[in-house]
């Protein structure tokens, strides 16, 4: 039977390990909130944010803040690229939505492929070591990656909401994904706020996959599983509601790592495909809760005076 001490240490590691999800979840569920796009091609964002990250630490042996700069840019520029001489030209040709389904899917594999020629198909990570300091806070080992990925995922997190919030764009962002019509009509470049849109969801990418590739191996390939879990936590959120991305990701993530305490680790690709299977099916809408019922007072009808009798 397994001790309190041990759920509580793998309840910690879990909750550190699901700020990566979280984000990736967050930066899918932007684009097909404000593009309206099922963005697939998320993965090659995320690839080349690690390999340009790795290039930078792994291979040149530079500073870890140039890495993280690197994927980031990279990512950044990889949006850029997609939406400027992807997405807008097929949204000019009036493309149907299976078609720019299907180009996401070819650029992610021609992005994977690629990185696979230059790289190599051997497993890699971003410093030499996975292995960082490690503090034990009561019985609890807490490690300096555990801090950073959920302090960086705390600000970015709450960097975007209030972006979204306050800023004149993050609101025109939220107007093109209510209604693009409308918000045109009342001078809002729509082509703009899908570009604001792509370039912010890359921000979000690049940093994220910086933080997945200092803890774990990544392959060419990696980055379309990863984005597989973010489909997931998108449906099961539901469409369109990024709040609710954020916590079905965190909730999938916790699961997920969880589950070691009830099956062998070779198993957890499986609840990945479980997990996109049952949104599909079970949640198309996403999860809704039940309504509260508001109670209605009902107000006596005024009694009628002789005059009116």
């Amino acid at each position: 039977m397994l001790s309190p001490l041990i759920l509580i240490q793998i309840l910690w590691t879990s909750l550190a390990t699901s700020s990566c999800f979280v984000l990736f979840a967050l930066a899918f569920a932007l684009v097909l909130k404000v593009n309206r796009i099922f963005n697939f091609a998320q993965a090659a964002v995320m690839t080349t944010a690690f390999y340009a990250a790795y290039t930078v630490v792994g291979l040149a042996s530079g500073p870890g803040w140039a890495g993280l700069l690197a994927g980031v840019a990279g990512a950044v520029a990889m949006s850029a690229v997609l939406e400027l001489f992807g997405f807008r030209a097929l949204r000019r040709r009036q493309a149907s939505s299976m078609f720019v389904f299907i180009f996401t899917l070819i650029v992610s594999e021609l992005i994977s492929y690629v990185a696979m020629l230059i790289y190599g198909t051997w497993p890699a990570t971003i410093f030499p070591s996975l292995f960082w300091p490690v503090t034990l806070v009561g019985t609890i080992a807490v490690s300096q990656w555990d801090l950073m990925a959920l302090g960086g995922t705390a600000v970015v997190l709450a960097a975007t909401f209030a972006f979204l919030r306050w800023s004149r764009t993050g609101q025109s962002m939220t107007a093109v994904a209510d209604n693009p019509d409308l918000a045109e009509f009342y001078g809002i470049a729509r082509d703009r706020v899908f570009l604001a849109a792509m370039l912010l969801s890359g921000l979000i990418a690049g940093f994220s996959m910086f933080l997945y590739g200092t803890r774990a191996q990544v392959q060419p390939g990696s980055a379309i599983e990863l984005l597989l879990f973010a489909v997931a936590a998108t449906i099961i959120g539901g469409i369109g509601n990024l709040a609710g991305a954020v916590v079905a990701a965190f909730v999938l993530a916790i699961i997920q790592n969880g589950s070691v305490l009830f099956i062998p680790s070779e198993w957890q690709g499986f609840l990945l495909y479980a997990f996109l299977f049952l949104a599909i099916v079970l949640f198309p809408r996403g999860v809704r809760l039940p309504q509260r019922k508001r109670l209605v007072r009902r107000t006596p009808a005024p009694a009628l005076g002789p005059a009116e009798s």
